[in-house]
């Protein structure tokens, strides 16, 4: 592969300007400038010019150096230009400030329940405790929470290119709160959005002639006050993709998941797609067919010139309006990183084929990255701009050469399997990076799935579309056909989905990591071909040899680590943590849960896919910490934010065993919790207090309280139900303690002292046949504090008995309880307790070594 890139210049420096641009991102900040990328491009076209040894090395080392500069200087105009007030009173950097801004919608206004979102170029900033208003241009990203349902219509008027007046919180993005969290202001910085901007209601918004008048006032010599053209020709094109979408509405009426899906799969888009059935394309590595691409374009043009074909027009006219649709096309569609690399290759190719010139593939996906990354660098830190670019790169230049090897004669069946497995092998390790997951089913998912849902279902679907924009009664007839290819795929993705015995959890992999799976896996095609065509198998065995134990070592990176780790993580207002034990087992305790209060008549504010912590933060954090499975699942009780978020784990993460307190709170959300657990075949256990489960060799954990008597019973009350759990790794003691209140701690230390009296130990065994002594004698390293600092727990008594190290509250920043209650930070404080908070020091980590215990903190 190597050879047949530097044997096509331009793809060779394009690959060296991608490199290049990679470097730049990761060197710091400033180093490089315009200057540089000016002088290091002068030295490449003289170095052209000269017939001296090694100029091509030189040269594309020029080119890289080239890029690097470029994306720096474009990446140091990145900078925001508001100053609030506060700042120069060393206000927190993310502080939210009371504003006033008047700018214009450059973005897709989204509707989603109570959410109203959109993206805004602002002109115009007024800080009220301040008194100033300043001339910006900076985006910001705008969230309006929706009062009233009448509010709904007026949000849905709302688009692109609209002047908008409106009051609210200005802030920056928040850092990450977790250890390898998606860095959501990072996202938006490389969108060049810098703020954050959030409102209540629409009552304190002005747009129109309001908006346009204000503006005038506040920003007389704005040279953006007339709409620019590019942003009135994206409102059309917005529109255009709303009414398109309608069609589907109409002739897919009723609740099924088609009209969303046949949105995603033929425009792009993805905001009515059933957030269920993108979870089971996700789990097969079907997402990419709902994502334009290369398929679609490719779809696209074969059509619009047979359509020109059939109508009797010439080749070259064919090509020629060929062309000039593409780009309209990519438009309609969204304009996605993957559909915009296919739309310019598609056109570079179009041009080629009429003028009759070169139509080197290699060289025209090499131009479109370069023009892709000269226009927005950041594109390079797109998930989709990877794969579409690196699957298509190893598809043109692995596809022949795979299907050489394979003994199939059949050329179609040949082709379609060298297409699915070098796509699967191009895509592995990006998908594990960014998804941390990946299906063995996969292969036969996209070797049945792709060629059907291409072939069929979007050709028929288009079709259905343009009838149906015609006559309703024309486009139904054909949608009844596409929903019963629709219910076919739907049926085989979610029983695949359901019994994947193969799907596999992988935890995100090093960057040297990919680089050195793509080296060996050349090296296993190198040795291939020789023992082929040589008869030497030895380089092809290493080199298999050599990428199993990578991949191994990718699946499990730290089989050889003997440290433990206790880490709380920051689930906001609930409690969620994860053990690693020195031999890699895993414990869960609790899993947080996602707070909603609706009332009677506001099913108005309900959203298609709501936030749920389980799903959208603690999942992903398990599967990118390389938990394949839960050994152990600790639920201290049932309020929702304490197992709210386990739902999401039980299915998505195998469990072996439930510990939970032997009561029934009767919920909707501990019924189903308990149910797909026991369905997964997950043992759901009571365990009786004095009770130690080994982990492992180094870990037990001694169930102190299991909540309440030994007879399974409702019990909607919870807190007073909390399991405490005593575990001990190595030598050092944690406390878990649930939700429970002081008379729970009291009657505990009774019970002990009780226990103290007669001679036994907190185990109910002998003193002298106990391992540990009494807790009293034996002070804890960490305490996890009670209800999240509520003020009906965490004792002075309690603090004497344990006397902890360090304390950690699991608590939501700017909860609506006042946790942690001032006088629990006072009473621990006195005890001498070192105080960790996930509010204010975001997941709180503890390892434990040999040596002793060490504390990291994410913020």
């Amino acid at each position: 592969m190597i050879n047949h890139v530097m044997n096509r210049p331009l793809a060779a420096h394009a690959v060296a300007w991608v490199v290049g641009t990679a470097v730049g991102g990761a060197l710091p900040p400033g180093l490089l400038s315009w200057k540089a990328a000016i002088v290091a491009v002068a030295l490449a076209v003289m170095l052209a010019l000269l017939a001296i040894p090694g100029r091509q090395a030189v040269g594309l080392l020029l080119v890289a150096a080239a890029a690097a500069a470029y994306y720096q200087s474009c990446d140091a105009r990145n900078k925001p230009t508001i100053v609030p007030p506060e700042a120069a009173a060393e206000a927190p950097a993310n502080a939210e400030r009371e504003a006033a801004v008047i700018g214009t919608i450059v973005s897709r206004v989204e509707v989603d329940g109570d959410r109203v979102s959109f993206t805004i170029r602002a002109r115009s900033v007024g800080f009220a405790e301040a008194g100033e208003t300043a001339q910006t241009t900076d985006k910001m990203q705008v969230s309006i929470r929706l009062l009233k349902p009448e509010e709904k219509e007026r949000a849905l008027a709302l688009g692109r290119g609209d002047v908008v007046e409106i009051a609210g919180a200005l802030k920056r993005p928040d850092p990450p709160r977790n250890f390898g969290a998606f860095d959501y202001g990072l996202y938006l910085y490389r969108k060049h959005i810098h703020w954050l901007f959030s409102a209540k209601g629409l009552d304190g918004m002005r747009t129109g002639a309001e908006a346009g008048a204000a503006l005038a006032a506040a920003a007389p010599r704005d040279r953006f006050a007339s709409l620019p053209d590019p942003v009135r020709l994206l409102r059309w094109n917005d529109d255009l993709r709303d009414r398109l979408g309608s069609v589907f509405d109409r002739l897919f009426a009723g609740d099924g998941p088609d009209s969303g899906y046949l949105k995603s799969l033929v425009l792009g888009l993805t905001d009515d797609m059933d957030p269920e059935l993108y979870q089971q394309f996700s789990q097969l590595g079907l997402t990419h067919i709902l994502a334009i691409s290369g398929l679609h374009v490719a779809i696209f043009v074969a059509g619009c010139i047979w359509l020109l074909r059939v109508f009797g027009l010439t080749r070259e006219r064919q090509l020629t309006i060929t062309l000039l649709l593409v780009p309209m096309y990519v438009a309609l569609t969204g304009g996605s990183p993957s559909a915009v690399r296919a739309g310019i290759m598609a056109m570079i190719g179009l041009y080629a084929a009429r003028r009759l010139v070169w139509k080197d593939a290699p060289n025209i996906i090499g131009l479109a990255a370069v023009l892709m990354l000269l226009w927005e660098p950041y594109y390079l830190y797109d998930v989709s701009f990877q794969l579409s670019f690196l699957v298509t790169a190893f598809l043109i230049v692995g596809v022949p050469r795979f299907s050489r090897l394979l003994p199939i004669r059949s050329r179609h069946v040949n082709s379609l399997l060298s297409v699915t497995v070098v796509a699967q092998l191009a895509s592995f390790p990006i998908t594990v990076y960014y998804f941390n997951g990946i299906s063995l089913l996969s292969a036969f998912a996209n070797l049945i799935l792709v060629p059907f849902i291409s072939s069929v279902v979007l050709p028929l679907a288009t079709f259905a579309l343009m009838a149906g924009l015609a006559s309703t009664h024309a486009g139904a007839l054909i949608g009844w056909i596409v929903a019963k290819l629709n219910a076919a795929t739907f049926w085989l993705v979610d029983t695949a989905a359901a019994h994947d015995p193969l799907r596999l959890v992988w935890p995100k992999p090093a960057l040297w990591w990919i680089a050195v799976y793509y080296a060996l896996l050349g090296a296993v095609y190198a040795g291939t071909i020789r023992r082929k065509e040589e008869g030497k198998p030895a380089v092809a065995y290493v080199s298999a040899a050599a990428l199993m134990a990578l991949l191994w070592f990718g699946y499990a990176p730290d089989m050889f680590d003997r440290n433990g780790k206790v880490s709380v993580i920051d689930v906001g207002q609930g409690d969620s943590i994860l053990i690693r034990t020195p031999q890699s087992r895993h414990v869960l305790v609790d899993g947080g849960g996602t707070m909603t209060f609706r009332k009677p008549g506001e099913e108005w504010k309900e959203r298609s896919d709501p936030y749920e912590v389980g799903k959208k933060l603690l999942v992903p954090l398990l599967k990118q910490r390389g938990v394949h499975r839960l050994d152990l699942l600790v639920v201290s009780h049932q309020d929702h934010d304490h197992i709210g978020g386990l739902q999401a784990v039980v299915e998505q993460i195998p469990v072996r065993a439930i510990v939970m307190n032997g009561t029934w709170k009767g919920s909707d959300s501990s019924r189903k919790l308990f149910e797909t657990a026991m369905k997964r075949g997950t043992a759901i256990v009571s365990v009786p207090p004095g009770e130690t489960i080994e982990a492992d060799r180094h870990t037990r954990l001694t169930v102190l309280s299991a909540g309440g008597d030994k007879t399974a019973r409702v019990a909607e009350e919870q807190n007073n139900e909390s399991v405490v759990v005593l575990m001990q790794m190595r030598s050092t003691r944690f406390l878990f303690t649930g939700d429970m209140r002081a008379e729970d701690e009291k009657s505990l230390l009774a019970s002990w002292s009780v226990g103290a009296t007669q001679g036994t130990g907190p185990s109910g065994a002998p003193a002298e046949a106990d391992r540990s002594p009494p807790p009293r004698y034996a002070p804890i390293d960490v305490l996890k504090v009670a209800h999240h600092g509520s003020k009906t727990s965490t004792s002075d008594e309690w603090l004497a008995y344990w006397r902890p190290k360090a304390a950690v509250v699991s608590v939501g920043l700017k909860n609506s309880y006042g946790h942690p209650n001032p006088g629990v930070v006072e009473r621990l404080e006195r005890s001498g307790s070192d105080i960790y908070r996930t509010d204010r020091d975001g997941e709180v980590v503890f390892t434990v070594t040999k040596n002793g215990l060490e504390i990291d903190t994410k913020l």
